[in-house]
């Protein structure tokens, strides 16, 4: 059964991903994140329902992927046949395995960064500790976890730059 920290975890480690995979479809940043959200809660309040579940992130991905589909009809957008058609286990399987090879990507990017840019990038944008939690943590000021959290973006920006969907991402932090 999902309990509060497997929640949590699940929620620090795919949350940026999921939205960028709603954002795929929808193309608004924040109807994905409300979407991603709405997702979340539900994931949460049926977790005791879902307890057979092996793997949670197909299920979750497929979650997202219908909702933005909602989304899209409520809002009267047109979805194309090929997006209709993007309904199969394979396309759910391509594109969890396409949001893995992003993330090994990112964290390959991650370790050329300075460590202690590194460490605050971590801190901050992976696992959403807070900024003041991350100055006592390192025992830095709340203004060098800020500038080092730009910094990161910064060199990440620019090792990325041919990447549009980990571009998106660092743009959203």
């Amino acid at each position: 059964m999902l309990n509060k920290d497997t929640f949590k975890d699940l929620f620090n480690a795919l949350y940026p991903r999921l939205i960028s995979y709603s954002f795929k479809y929808v193309k608004d940043k924040f109807a994905a994140e409300e979407i991603v959200e709405d997702c979340l809660v539900i994931l949460w309040e049926k977790r005791e329902e879902l307890a057979h579940i092996d793997d949670i992130k197909p299920y979750l991905y497929t979650m997202i992927r219908n909702a933005s589909f909602k989304y899209l009809e409520k809002s009267k957008k047109v979805i194309s046949l090929k997006k209709k058609h993007h309904d199969s286990a394979i396309a759910i399987e391509q594109d969890i395995i396409e949001e893995e090879v992003h993330a090994i990507i990112l964290y390959k990017a991650l370790e050329t960064l300075p460590e202690k840019c590194r460490k605050v990038f971590e801190l901050s944008c992976l696992k959403g500790v807070k900024y003041k939690d991350i100055a006592t943590d390192l025992d830095i000021s709340i203004n060098t976890v800020k500038s080092q959290r730009s910094r990161a973006i910064e060199l990440l920006k620019k090792q990325l730059k041919n990447n549009p969907f980990l571009m998106f991402l660092l743009s959203s932090l």
